[in-house]
C-alpha cells in the first residue's frame, strides 16, 4: 500500500508541471499535445472528471477524444449525454483512480481504469487510447474508447 501511495504521488508530481505549463491560465481546460503520453491523456481526463465540474470535466473528455471517437459520439452536446447514462454516470465527481496498463503498441495502448464513486462503490473501465495518424492533432495520443463498466464492490 505504501509504494503505491508512493507512486501514486510521484506519478502527481511529475505530472503537474507539464499540466500547469500547458495551460493558458488557471480556467483554460489542458489543450491535447504530441508531448503527452498515453497514460498522462487519461490522467487528464480522470482529473476533469473528478474535479467537481461536471461541465468542465467533460468537455476536457472530449478535448482528447479521438477523432474517430468524435465523429461516432457525435458534437460536445451529444457526448455530454453519454454521462447521464448508468454506464458513465459513475465517472462524474468520483472519490479516487488507478490505472494499470494492460498492453502497449506504437499506436494503441489500452488500460483498466478503476474508479471508487462517492458512494464508496468500485468500478473498472476498459479505456483505450490511439495515436492520431494525420490531420493537425497527428501524433497525438487520444481516447478511441472507455467500456461499459464492471463493478466490483461496495467500500464500507
Amino acid at each position: 500500500m505504501k509504494n503505491k501511495i508512493i507512486r501514486f504521488l510521484g506519478t502527481v508530481i511529475l505530472l503537474m508541471p507539464v499540466i500547469l505549463a500547458r495551460q493558458a491560465s488557471s480556467d483554460s481546460l489542458i489543450v491535447p499535445d504530441a508531448d503527452y503520453t498515453p497514460q498522462e491523456v487519461i490522467e487528464i481526463q480522470l482529473l476533469g472528471l473528478q474535479s467537481g465540474d461536471t461541465d468542465k470535466g467533460i468537455e476536457q473528455v472530449w478535448m482528447f477524444a479521438h477523432p474517430f471517437n468524435k465523429r461516432a459520439t457525435g458534437p460536445l452536446a451529444r457526448f455530454r449525454t453519454l454521462f447521464e447514462m448508468p454506464a458513465y454516470a459513475p465517472l462524474l465527481d468520483f472519490r479516487s483512480y488507478s490505472i494499470k496498463q494492460v498492453s502497449e503498441t506504437a499506436i494503441e495502448s489500452q488500460f483498466v481504469v478503476s474508479i471508487v464513486t462517492s458512494d464508496g462503490v468500485s468500478f473498472d473501465y476498459f479505456w483505450a487510447v490511439e495515436k492520431v495518424l494525420d490531420g493537425k492533432q497527428a501524433g497525438f495520443w487520444m481516447t478511441t474508447m472507455v467500456s461499459s463498466p464492471r463493478q466490483l464492490s461496495r467500500a464500507s
